[in-house]
């Protein structure tokens, strides 16, 4: 099979267009953060994003989302100048709710290939009232009401990884989230990876492979793709999260830093070598990944 391996750049500008829907992987772990950042420089618009606690912000933040599907959205706009910059542009997003499981199962029948998916969970509640992708019919076995929660099918999924093959067979451990679900369920995948590795290091280890290469249509390397979030086996949290932006000024100062004033996320990171000591990235590395890395013992 042929290498899929590019830029971010050229991965980004081939597989991600105006309209489309996103999944964005991460849980708190492992977001694409540098993918986002460079959409983002893209000025890639009308977006329709789905993702689970995962860095999406500078998305929304710069008016580039119509929707946002989220079991939780972690920006308060009381503090956070992420949104109410989108307030001020006339460009806030629709916001629809799920519950975190509801999310889950929308990715998990998109991946089925089914138009929908049974729950017993989230029919009790006001979901229904506000998302119309939740619904609520008569068993048709007899056991009395049942929920069906809508498939999501993304047009491209964006995913980090701790190491993928040239193919794009791609492995990741730790925290999940939806990440199984949502890569799978994606038309077009975009693997962003800390390392590329032989595919026999792949084969040797099958069970944590997540989206096999036939599925992929670019691999990127780019180590600390995820930060300032952390990585299982690779790195911890990085300061400067960007969650929570107060002002004006501090989101300025960061989107130079990050966005208009580099080429790309490895001058940023570069950059971030120059301002706070050439071991900055070392010093939140994992320094014995043993717990969270698999251990390959001469197979």
């Amino acid at each position: 099979m042929s290498s899929k391996v590019m830029t971010m750049s050229e991965a980004i500008s081939k597989n991600v267009k105006s309209g489309d829907l996103l999944f964005i992987g991460g849980a708190q772990h492992g977001s694409p953060s540098a993918a986002v950042h460079e959409i983002v420089r893209q000025k890639i618009d009308h977006l329709t994003i789905i993702a689970l606690l995962a860095n999406t912000g500078l998305l929304v933040s710069e008016g580039l989302v119509d929707t946002v599907l989220t079991g939780y959205y972690q920006l308060d706009e009381k503090r956070s100048y992420q949104l109410q910059r989108a307030r001020a542009l006339g460009k806030f997003p629709r916001f629809v709710e799920y519950s975190h499981f509801g999310i889950a199962q929308a990715l998990q029948a998109g991946y089925m290939g089914v138009p929908f998916m049974p729950t017993r969970s989230q029919i009790g509640s006001d979901m229904l009232k506000y998302n119309e992708n939740i619904i609520s019919i008569d068993d048709p076995f007899g056991t009395g009401k049942i929920g069906l929660v809508k498939a999501v099918v993304p047009d491209v999924g964006i995913l980090h990884v701790q190491r993928c093959d040239a193919e794009g067979n791609a492995q990741r451990w730790g925290t999940l989230g939806v990440d199984h679900e949502g890569i799978n369920a994606s038309k077009k995948i975009i693997i962003t990876t800390e390392k590329i590795v032989d595919g026999d290091v792949i084969r040797r280890d099958p069970n944590r492979t997540i989206i096999s290469g036939f599925r992929v249509n670019a691999v990127v390397e780019q180590p600390f793709g995820a930060y300032p979030v952390h990585l299982a086996g690779c790195y911890n949290d990085g300061p400067g999260a960007i969650g929570m932006m107060t002002s004006e000024e501090a989101y300025n100062a960061y989107m130079q830093a990050a966005v208009w004033g580099v080429k790309d996320w490895n001058e940023y990171l570069e950059n971030l070598k120059k301002v706070n000591g050439p071991d900055f990235l070392d010093k939140i590395k994992i320094q014995n990944p043993a717990k969270s890395d698999p251990v390959i013992t001469g197979i």
